[in-house]
């Protein structure tokens, strides 16, 4: 589960996720998609972001039992619906965000001692820059789903 994330969801519960960020992604299949990508392949960005989903990390069942492969391809059905309207831009974005946090979690990236401090030292102060480009991804999007002149060239 992610920072923002306590407790788990039940779809029957009405209080689901509402925005790509608000879900729990395995990081392994980013890495996956990535190098796909890499490699040349064309993807359904949508698709693969929803296939990244770490779903039984964050939904149960009504009982509190993990969910099923019915619920997540319910799940999935209904963010992709949800969602269909999000443009590229912000999905990429949020899966290089993922990547990213992948590769520090590996060492690949290294953060200098006094950007650990702060994350250790005033956490509220960290996850208000995490939030900022949260929003500043959401903006880039918004904007980039606004650009007349990349629709017209679709």
């Amino acid at each position: 589960m992610t920072d923002e994330q306590s407790a788990p969801f039940s779809a029957a519960s009405g209080e689901l996720p509402e925005t790509p960020h608000d879900l729990p992604y395995n990081r392994a299949r980013i890495d996956e998609l990535l190098m796909r990508v890499r490699n040349g392949e064309q993807v359904d960005l949508l698709m693969e972001l929803l296939g990244c989903v770490d779903w039984r990390s964050v939904f149960v069942d009504d009982e509190g039992r993990p969910i099923t492969i019915e619920d997540i391809a319910r799940l999935h059905a209904y963010y992709r619906k949800k969602w269909s309207d999000i443009g590229t831009l912000y999905l990429a974005e949020l899966l290089s965000t993922e990547f990213m946090t992948e590769q520090r979690a590996q060492g690949s990236i290294v953060f200098s001692p006094e950007l650990l401090a702060l994350g250790r030292n005033n956490p509220q102060l960290w996850q208000e820059i995490r939030q900022f480009f949260r929003r500043k991804e959401f903006a880039t999007a918004m904007f980039a789903m606004a650009d007349t002149a990349t629709r017209d060239r679709s």
